[in-house]
């Protein structure tokens, strides 16, 4: 990697869809003593979020304006599935907020086909299993609807960032996504983590956090 990140001591992690800020509980606890954890809901996708207020733009907006309420003014962001995409998302319309990424599961411009049969799958499930993830049936279907349209190709090439492509091995759906964002982003590096599945942040806690603390303390050597 090149460049030197801009100092932060602050990590903010972001969910996948419907997993919710307690998915993060064991890389918070076991940040490095130097690091201090932010795992907030995306905003347009929490509890009180109404069906299509989830946007990738708004919810980067919302997070710039969470910092500024905590004046904070950079960190390293985190983030899983939907919630890599919005971190994505936020180091191109704030890149002097982030100091540096860690994308896992992530996806660059998601298959139509499979998330036109994703929506579908969902339609035939019933309003309590949605609610089990904390939303709507109208906000999952909405929010997949915004990541069936995203597209970030034109605009990994201009994050600065150093960034952490992670996919576990089994995440096969994700595989081609991650070996894109490496090849692209000009300042990553990409980390197949053999056995782990999608959510290997909650399923192998421990290494998840281990591997993105040593990326974290190879960016403070450096600084």
């Amino acid at each position: 990697m090149t460049g030197m990140p801009p100092a932060a001591d602050t990590v903010l992690f972001l969910p996948d869809l419907g997993a919710g800020p307690d998915s993060w509980a064991a890389q918070l606890r076991a940040l490095p003593e130097w690091m201090t954890g932010l795992a907030p809901e995306i905003p347009g996708l929490d509890r009180a979020g109404t069906p299509g207020a989830f946007t990738f733009p708004g919810a980067a907006a919302g997070l710039r304006d969470l910092l500024d309420e905590r004046r904070i003014e950079r960190v390293h962001v985190c983030g899983l599935s939907l919630g890599a995409m919005t971190a994505t998302q936020l180091a191109l319309d704030f890149p002097e907020r982030v100091a540096s990424l860690v994308l896992s599961g992530s996806q660059v411009a998601p298959h139509p086909a499979l998330m036109t049969v994703q929506r579908a799958v969902i339609r035939l499930l019933p309003e309590s299993t949605a609610a089990g993830m904390g939303l709507t049936k109208a906000q999952w279907l909405g929010a997949l609807r915004v990541v069936a349209d995203a597209d970030f190709r034109p605009g990994l090439a201009s994050i600065q960032a150093p960034v952490l492509v992670l996919c576990g091995a089994r995440d096969v759906a994700n595989l081609p996504a991650a070996r894109e964002l490496a090849a692209t982003l000009p300042d990553a590096e990409l980390q197949i983590v053999p056995r782990a599945g999608h959510t290997w942040n909650v399923e192998l806690p421990d290494l998840f956090s281990r591997t993105v603390a040593t990326f974290w303390a190879r960016l403070a050597a450096r600084a």
